[in-house]
C-alpha cells in the first residue's frame, strides 16, 4: 500500500508556516520599536536596553524577555511603558515623560536658549551703540602735545 502526499495536503501547512513566520517578524519588529523607549537597569552600563554592551548583564536579557512576553500578550506600546514603569520606575525610561516636574527636563533647553538669544541681542546692541571711530573728539589734547614737544626737545638721538 502506498502512501500519497499530494500538494494540496501541504498547502494549509505552508500557509500556517507563512503566518507563523509573519507574526514572528511583525512581534520582533515591535520589540524593536519599543527598546529605545527603555534603558538597561542593570546599573552598568547606563545606555537604551538594546544597546547594553555590559558584559554578562543580568538584566538586558530578562527584560527583553519581559517585553517580549508584553508585545505577545498584545498590549498597546502605552500599555507596555506604564507596565515597565510600574514595574522597574521611571527610571527604565530613555526620556522623562514631558509631565509634571519632568516637564522641566524638555522646556530647560530652549529657555536657556532663549536667555543666551536674548544676551547676545542685547551685547552686540550695546556694542554697536558705541562710536566707532573711538574716543570723543571733545578732548583737549594741547596739554599732551605740549608734553609731548617738550620730550621730543630732550631727546637727543645717539649715533
Amino acid at each position: 500500500m502506498k502512501v500519497r502526499f499530494s500538494s494540496l495536503r501541504l498547502l494549509p501547512l505552508g500557509v500556517l508556516l507563512l503566518a507563523s513566520l509573519a507574526f514572528t517578524a511583525d512581534r520582533n519588529e515591535r520589540v524593536k520599536d519599543l527598546t529605545p523607549k527603555f534603558m538597561c537597569i542593570c546599573g552598568g552600563c547606563n545606555q537604551v536596553l538594546m544597546n547594553c554592551n555590559h558584559v554578562g548583564c543580568p538584566s538586558r536579557e530578562a527584560m527583553l524577555k519581559d517585553l517580549g512576553h508584553q508585545v505577545d500578550a498584545g498590549m498597546t506600546d502605552d500599555g507596555v511603558v506604564e507596565y515597565f514603569t510600574g514595574k522597574y520606575g521611571a527610571s527604565v525610561l530613555s526620556a522623562p515623560p514631558a509631565s509634571g516636574f519632568n516637564l522641566t527636563a524638555w522646556l530647560m533647553p530652549f529657555v536657556a536658549l532663549g536667555i543666551g538669544l536674548a544676551v547676545a541681542i542685547a551685547f552686540v546692541r550695546r556694542y554697536k551703540a558705541q562710536p566707532a571711530n573711538g574716543p570723543s573728539t571733545n578732548v583737549d589734547l594741547t596739554a599732551y602735545q605740549q608734553k609731548v614737544e617738550e620730550e621730543l626737545k630732550k631727546f637727543t638721538p645717539e649715533d
